[in-house]
This record gives C-alpha cells, structure tokens and sequence, in this order.
C-alpha cells in the first residue's frame, strides 16, 4: 500500500472517530424526554410572596389548586415544577416560570415539551380561589365517587360564611360549578312539598289529621279507595307512616309509571299496593306518600304544585330560582348537566311526575335563604310562626305507633334526632345523577348544603356526605 493511500486511509478512521463520539474532552449531552409538570405554585401581582401548589386529581383529569380568597385569579404568576430542561407552553406560548401573567379564572390548557423536544404531555389546570383544606376534602370526594361538579354553602347563624362551587356543571364544555348553579335535589324535594303543607295549614285551609280519600278525604274527588286508605290522614303521608312499602317495587321510580300522568299512576297504587300495615303505627319510607301531598297542594289551593310553592312559600322568602326541573332539552341555562353512573340514566326520571317527591331543582346558595326564614332565629323573619316550625321539626309519633321504629327519627318532612348534627334538621337525597344533602340550625347554629350532579352507586357515598357536611360545619363554626 503506497504512503498516501496509508494517509488517506487514517484521515478517514480519525474523522469518523470524532463525528461518533466527538471530542472525548467535551462529549455532546444527551437531551432528556421527559415531560412531566410535577406541580405548580402560584402568586399575584400583589401578592409575589403567596405560594400555593396545586394536587393532582388524575380520576377528574386536571391539577386543582385553591388560591388565597380574595386573590384575582384573572393576573396570577405560576411557577412550574417540571422535567429538567423541559419547557411549558400555554396556548403556543412559551411561559417564563415564575414570571409570565395568566388569566386563570377559567379552565387552562398547558402543555410541557420534554429538553429534546421529542415528547410534549398536556395537563389542565383548574384553579379557584378559596380555603385549600376545604376544598381538598371535596377533590378526594370527588375522585373517589366520580363526582364532575360539587356545590356547597355553608351558614353560621344567618350569614353564608362559605359558598363554591367545584369541577365541572358541564363537562363538554368545562363550565366552571357556582353554588349559582341548579342542581336536582332529588328527596330534598320533599322538604319544599312539606313547607307547602305547613303554609296551608297555617292558613287554616287544611289540618294535619285531616283524612285524606275517602268521604271525608280532601282528594275524595281525585282518587278511588278499597281498602284502609281511608285512615290515611295527611300526617300519616308527612312521616311516612300511611301504610305503604317498598319492599316489591316503588311506582315513582319502576316501569310502572311509564305512560302514566301523575294521576294515573296515583290510582294504581291505590288499585294495586295493599297497605302493609295500620296506618300511622310503622315508618316505611315512601315517595308516594309525598307524591299524594302535593296532590293535597294542588286541590286545597287551586294552584298547580309548581305555582303554589313559588308564589306562596318562596316569593315571601325572596327567593326567585328555584323550580320543578325538567328534562335534558329543557335545562335551565344556570342547570348542570346530570351524568349517569353504573348503567343508570340520569335523564331517565320524569320530573313533573316525581315533582313533590323528588323533582325541585335549586343552587346551595338559594337554599341557605331558605334555611334562613324557617330557623326560628331572630333577624331573618320566618314565613311560619314558632309554633309551626316546631310542629314540623319535633312533631310527635301517633301513639298507638310502635316505639321502636324510625319514626322518632322523623317529624313532618324533615329527618332529625342525628348525633352527627345535634339539634338540626336536615335530609339527603339521591336519583340517577344526583346526590344531595342539607342539613339546618344545628346546636351550634351552622346550616349546610352539598348538591352533586353524578351519583356513584358505592354504598359509601351517602356515609361520606354526611360526615363531610358534618366536619365543614365544625370548620366555619
């Protein structure tokens, strides 16, 4: 081999040397692809000092972080904890940690984009501003059950001292939950029907032991009896202790109702449910019994159900949002949207069928003004007398009733003797799509609502609302 081949040869050997592993002094890094935002703080302009980072919910698919109350979270500061190199863009936009001004009062759209730029993960951030360990007993609950939007209030006295809204009222849309918005109320319901009654019979225009079918009944016109209905009197209905069960089927939530009006479905009951037992001597809790009571509302005042709890009970309240709902084509603009859970439909339940039983729509904030005038306090006047509010909350059993069932537990539409909130009244309630609980004037005077637009069906979830609703009062007492 002649000298200069040997030479070219060598030429070749160095340079493809130095373009493989460059130069052995200064070797070229390896650029990393990871892309993970593994949290995030927050300050104002105001306030650059205000840290907060953001928890993760994965099962709602967003980062939530609860800013200070009072800071504007339309001007906030994030400062992003992320993969070493990597880089956070929002809306193309690459972001200066710690530096870069963002509105955040609605939902944001990040994206992280790994030091070699071969990889980019997208996140959601959904910030509000509140009181963070509240809101993060809410984020578990929400996780855990599946929950997309949650509202709460929470009053001491007469005053709202805590009132939000979290995750989404609509999904497809990520609109924000206020405690403005309209949720079902599912059983709730039935404490509306029974302020209904209550005003009527303020009014002198019916009696609690007035019977109600037969000859003497006030729907003896409307319905047709065979049995021992005609003991039924409208207390009986107010404690669930008419006589009807659930053991086989309940006709406001079964196929039986299907292409029935209201009435038609009232008179199978009548022609197809035996009582099962003497009424006013046993507690089975019955939806039927309260779908009959706003029968009553409607024959006594000559006003549809509907008109009657508007104009009569919640006008002198000042209270203007509150409804008989409706179905998913006729939602309210401020109304959720109702997701189903476990093969249930959360658009499945006629809700001017179910109206005194199950079918009031109203926002937690709505319903601290109603808490607020049936209190019994001074300062808010009350649209029933003393006498009356404690007729409804503490009447007593018939006493021919057998001590040992629950209707010690329960006065006139209202649940209460509760140890986990001495001295209130309250109720829960639960559809296809909705879980909802409020419970008013505890020992301690703290009042609460919590209403959810989904409803997991794990047993639990009725346990845990009522302990949360318990401990958040303890919080603002």
């Amino acid at each position: 081999m002649t000298s200069f081949r040997k030479l070219f040869l060598l030429s070749l050997v160095t340079a493809f040397t130095l373009v493989s592993c460059g130069d052995p002094a200064n070797p070229t890094p390896l650029l990393s692809d990871a892309a993970n935002l593994n949290s995030v703080s927050f300050s104002t302009v105001d306030n650059p000092s205000m840290s907060v980072s953001a928890h993760s919910t994965p099962c709602l698919g967003y980062l939530a972080v609860t800013v200070p109350e009072g800071s504007n979270i339309s001007a906030l500061k994030a400062t992003y904890y992320v993969s070493d190199g990597a880089e956070v863009l929002i809306k193309g936009q690459k972001q200066v940690s710690g530096q870069t001004i963002n509105d955040f009062s609605n939902i944001v759209d990040l994206q992280v984009v790994s030091e070699s730029g071969k990889v980019k993960k997208d996140y959601v951030l959904y910030v509000k501003s509140g009181n963070a360990s509240v809101d993060a007993q809410f984020y578990q609950f929400m996780n855990k059950h599946s929950v997309p939007g949650v509202s709460f209030s929470v009053m001491r006295g007469e005053k709202v001292v805590y009132s939000t809204g979290y995750g989404y009222a609509v999904t497809d849309s990520r609109t924000k939950t206020t405690p403005d918005h309209l949720f079902r109320l599912a059983s709730i319901s039935k404490q509306f029907t029974t302020l209904c009654i209550m005003v009527l019979y303020e009014r002198g225009q019916l009696g609690l032991n007035d019977k109600v079918f037969g000859e003497n009944g006030i729907l003896k016109k409307e319905f047709k009896i065979k049995g021992m209905e005609d003991m039924i009197t409208v207390r009986h209905l107010l404690q669930h202790s008419a006589g009807w069960t659930r053991e086989v089927l309940d006709p406001m939530f079964s196929s039986v109702r299907n292409g029935k009006t209201l009435d038609e479905l009232l008179q199978w009951v009548l022609d197809n449910q035996t009582l099962k037992f003497i009424p006013g001597s046993n507690y089975e809790y019955s939806n039927v019994g309260f779908s009959f009571l706003g029968r009553i509302v409607e024959v006594v005042s000559g006003k549809p159900f509907e008109t009657f709890l508007k104009e009569d009970v919640l006008k002198p309240m000042g209270v203007t949002d509150i409804h008989v709902g409706g179905g998913q084509d006729e939602r309210r603009p401020n109304e959720c949207v109702y997701y189903s859970q476990d093969g249930t439909n959360g658009y499945g339940n006629p809700m001017q069928v179910i109206a005194a039983c199950g079918g009031i729509i109203a926002s937690t904030n709505q319903m601290m003004t109603v808490l607020a005038h049936i209190d019994g306090r001074d300062g808010v006047p009350d649209i029933l007398k003393p006498e009356t509010l404690d007729l409804m909350y503490n009447s007593e059993i018939d006493p021919n009733a057998d001590p040992s069932t629950n209707l010690r537990r329960y006065g006139l539409g209202w649940r209460r003797l509760a140890g986990y909130y001495p001295g209130a009244h309250w109720h829960g309630g639960n559809i296809a799509g909705t879980a909802t609980i409020w419970v008013g004037n505890t020992n301690a005077g703290m009042s609460a609502a919590i209403l959810c637009n989904s409803r997991s069906y794990d047993k639990s979830i009725d346990g845990d609302m009522q302990t949360m609703i318990r401990d958040l009062m303890e919080v603002f007492q």
